[in-house]
């Protein structure tokens, strides 16, 4: 099994979450894949640390993986949730942001989150 390449730089603003990699390729994906940064300030967002193929974001107790990066893989349901629960609480979305925020069920696997007023279909991993 092949070592994941570790991250070099990341860019992230309120669009994109990216990495330049140690290999020379840069990967990014729209930051609504990861609605714990999508909910996220500014400077919860720059607080983060690269350790080799991952990255953490201390205060939002998220990480981020080159392989899920190339794989496209969204932010699991669960976390997903738990950002929405979270912007709430701190007053960055109405109470009834949760209401758009189902947990996924046996027969739909995929619920929805509502990330900067447009409805996303989140792909649990």
């Amino acid at each position: 099994m092949q070592t994941p390449p570790a991250v070099g730089v990341v860019i992230i603003d309120d669009e994109v979450l990216g990495f330049h990699l140690e290999d020379g390729r840069f990967i990014s994906v729209p930051i609504d894949f990861y609605p714990t940064l999508a909910w996220a300030t500014p400077e919860e967002r720059i607080r983060f640390e690269i350790h080799g193929s991952s990255v953490f974001w201390p205060d939002l107790d998220a990480d981020i993986g080159t392989e899920g990066l190339l794989a496209g893989a969204r932010e699991h349901h669960y976390y997903a949730r738990k950002a929405v629960e979270r912007a709430v609480r701190l007053g960055r979305l109405s109470a009834s942001a949760l209401e758009s925020c189902t947990p996924a069920t046996p027969t739909d696997p995929s619920p929805t989150v509502s990330t900067h007023g447009v409805a996303k279909q989140l792909r649990s991993i």
